[in-house]
Order: C-alpha cells, then structure tokens, then sequence
C-alpha cells in the first residue's frame, strides 16, 4: 500500500493525501516560492516522516496528526526546533488548517 500502509486505513489514504497536499500548497504560498517537482518532492518527504512521528511514535490519532501538519512543516522548512503538542486532551480543529 505504501509509504502510511502500515500508519493509515486504506479508505484514509485519500484523506491523507489531501492534508499533505494542501500543507505543502499552504508552505508554498507562506514562502512565496515558485513550486519545481524538486522542492515538492522534498516538502512531501519531511510530510511523510512528519506522519510517521506523529502516527506511528507518538501514536497521535489521524485527524490530530493532521491538524499539526502545517505548522510542524513550518518549522521543519524554518529551521525552528518543535516538539509535540503534549496535550493529553485534544480537540479537533475547525478545518482551518
């Protein structure tokens, strides 16, 4: 199945797919860079280990895995050190991310 088939239902791939899509889109807009198949290649790499820490390390439920995404993409792009949220109660967001 892939690069999340062991951290994501196969009916989530799409889901997936789409968050890191508009997380990589969202990077890009925030740097006012152009987007070469490089760049993207390398945003969707740090997206996927991103995934990987959160899912399978951390065992961060999907939607909270994803809610983060953006701004852990942020700091991964800036340099900026991050750690988890270490909330043991989350709330999803309201789908502004």
């Amino acid at each position: 199945m892939g690069a999340f088939g062991d951290l994501v239902a196969r009916d989530q791939v799409g889901r997936v797919s789409l968050a890191i899509e508009r997380a990589i889109e969202r990077s890009f807009r925030e740097d006012g860079a152009r987007m070469t198949g490089d760049e993207v290649r390398r945003r969707f790499s740090i997206c996927e280990r991103l995934v990987r820490r959160l899912r399978g390390d951390l065992g961060w439920g999907l939607q909270r895995a994803l809610d983060h995404l953006p701004r852990y993409l942020r700091c991964e792009l800036d340099g900026i050190p991050w750690q988890p949220d270490a909330r043991t109660v989350w709330v999803p967001a309201d789908g502004g991310t």
